[in-house]
């Protein structure tokens, strides 16, 4: 079964920013994030329940942004991959907290 993926507000706003940082540290880099995080997505869409709970609900999970400090924390939903956000773990994982 293919899921459907609804990406956040939030989420997609973390990518963007993600993107063009990126962009300014290297040309093509933002690029190489996009493509990696697109490449997480097809994954989600296939098989979306192969990911580790990140909370004790087991309703969160995540997946690492392969070649970049970044998950994608997400919920299943019926039939759904709902992407709550694309974080850097570098950042204070506190902030995750909220979910």
């Amino acid at each position: 079964m293919r899921y459907q993926l609804k990406v956040s507000l939030t989420a997609y706003r973390e990518t963007d920013d993600a993107f063009f940082y990126y962009e300014t540290q290297s040309t093509g880099l933002g690029e190489r994030f996009l493509k990696s995080v697109e490449e997480a997505y097809s994954k989600l869409v296939e098989h979306p329940q192969f990911y580790s709970f990140i909370n004790e609900d087991k309703l969160i999970r995540d997946i690492k942004i392969k070649a970049f400090p970044f998950v994608i924390i997400y919920q299943i939903v019926e039939n759904t991959v709902l992407v709550l956000r694309v974080f850097n773990t570098n950042r204070n994982s506190q902030l995750l907290e909220n979910l």
